[in-house]
C-alpha cells in the first residue's frame, strides 16, 4: 500500500526530528550550593536520579507487529522479560548486530526505511516522584538512543525524538505525580535520520546510554558556554549564559562566576544582575573576567579549573548552582 503524506510516520519524515522535545543544551546537573557542586559529581545532587536498571522489555522485527498500547497504565507486561537499561538490545539476544562501511545496514531509498524489517523495542518501567521536587520542573533526558523514539508517562504521551548520538530532554512536570509513575518507551532501529548517521561502525538498537531525571527551578541557568583568550601571562574568559524564566512573574537575578583551583581555593571573576526577566523569556548575559596568575593546560600538563556558575534571586537566595571543568589555553595557525 503507498502511504500519503498524512500517514507517512514520523521516523520517515525528514520534516520531523523532536515532537515537544527540549532545546539542545550543554549537559549539566543542577546543585543546590557550591559546597556540593565542588567536585562535580552528579550523584551529590538532590537534583539529579539514574534511572537506568533492569526494565520490562518486548522486542519485534517489524512495526505491525509492536504492541501497540503496550504504555497503558493497565497494560499486562508480565509475560516480558528483563533488559538492561543502558545497553544495545542485540547483545542482549534480540536481534544482530550489523558491520558495515559502505553499504546502508537496510535498503536505500531515503528518507523510507523498509516496513518489513525495522526492529522495534518497547520498555517499560516505574519510578517514585520525590515530593522534595515539587514546585520544580521534572525533567527527563535520554543520553543516547538508537535510532528513534516515542516516550509515555502515565499513560500520557509526551514526545518524540531521534538522533542517536545527541542527547534528548522532555519537560515531564504536567506528566508526573508524587509517588509511583510509569515510563514507556518505544524504539525504533532505524529511522530517517539513519541515512545521515550511516558510518563504519556497529550498527546496534536501544537504550544505550544513561536515562535520568533532573529537578530544575523555575528560574533556571538553562544553557552555559565559555572561550578563553590569552594575553601574554593573563588568561580572558568570557562566559555566556542562558537564565530561562519559567515562573508566573517577572523575576530579577544575579549570577556569580567563580574558579576553583586544582587545591579548591576560589577566585571570584564577576557577578551580572539583571532586573525584570519576564515570565517565558530567557535572558543571555555575556561576562567577561580576568584569571590572575593563571595555570595554563598543555599536553605536558593538562592542568584543569572548575568554573562554577551561581544564581541568585533579586533577594540574594542561591537559586540554581551549575559547573564544570576548563582548561585555559589558545591554539592558532600562523602563516
Amino acid at each position: 500500500m503507498t502511504m500519503t503524506p498524512q500517514q507517512t510516520p514520523d521516523w520517515e519524515n525528514p520534516k520531523v526530528v523532536g515532537i515537544n522535545k527540549m532545546a539542545p543544551r550543554a549537559d549539566s546537573v543542577p546543585f543546590p550550593n557550591a559546597a556540593t557542586a565542588l567536585n562535580g559529581e552528579r550523584a551529590a545532587s538532590p537534583y539529579f536520579r539514574l534511572l537506568n536498571g533492569d526494565w520490562k522489555f518486548n522486542w519485534v522485527g517489524k512495526p505491525a507487529d509492536r504492541p501497540v498500547d503496550f504504555f497503558r497504565n493497565d497494560y499486562d507486561d508480565s509475560s516480558w522479560k528483563a533488559i538492561a537499561v543502558p545497553s544495545c538490545w542485540e547483545v542482549k539476544g534480540y536481534g544482530i548486530p550489523i558491520y558495515s562501511n559502505i553499504r546502508y545496514p537496510h535498503g536505500a531509498n531515503p528518507p523510507f526505511i523498509p516496513h518489513d524489517y525495522n526492529p522495534v523495542g518497547s520498555y517499560r518501567t516505574k519510578f517514585t516522584h520525590s515530593r522534595d521536587w515539587a514546585g520544580r520542573r521534572t525533567i527527563i533526558r535520554f543520553a543516547g538512543v538508537y535510532s528513534a523514539f516515542y516516550i509515555w508517562v502515565n499513560g500520557k504521551k509526551v514526545g518524540y525524538s531521534e538522533d542517536s548520538k545527541g542527547p534528548a530532554e522532555f519537560d515531564l512536570t504536567d506528566y508526573v505525580e508524587t509517588g509511583e509513575n510509569l515510563l514507556a518507551v518505544e524504539v525504533y532501529r532505524w529511522c530517517d535520520g539513519s541515512y545521515l548517521e550511516d558510518q563504519d561502525m556497529f550498527r546496534f538498537g536501544g537504550i544505550f546510554r544513561d536515562v535520568s531525571l533532573l529537578s530544575i527551578p523555575k528560574l533556571q541557568i538553562g544553557d552555559f558556554g565559555w572561550t578563553c583568550e590569552l594575553n601574554g601571562e593573563q588568561a580572558n574568559l568570557q562566559v555566556q549564559t542562558t537564565v530561562e524564566n519559567a515562573s508566573e512573574s517577572d523575576a530579577g537575578f544575579s549570577i556569580d562566576i567563580d574558579l576553583y583551583d586544582a587545591a579548591g581555593i576560589k577566585q571570584q571573576l564577576a557577578t551580572t544582575t539583571v532586573s525584570g526577566l519576564r515570565p517565558g523569556a530567557e535572558s543571555s548575559p555575556e561576562i567577561t573576567a580576568s584569571v590572575l596568575n593563571p595555570e595554563f593546560w598543555s599536553n605536558e600538563k593538562p592542568y584543569l579549573y572548575r568554573l562554577m556558575l551561581t544564581l541568585k534571586d533579586a533577594a540574594g537566595r542561591i537559586i540554581d548552582v551549575r559547573t564544570c571543568r576548563v582548561g585555559l589555553r589558545e591554539i592558532e595557525i600562523k602563516n
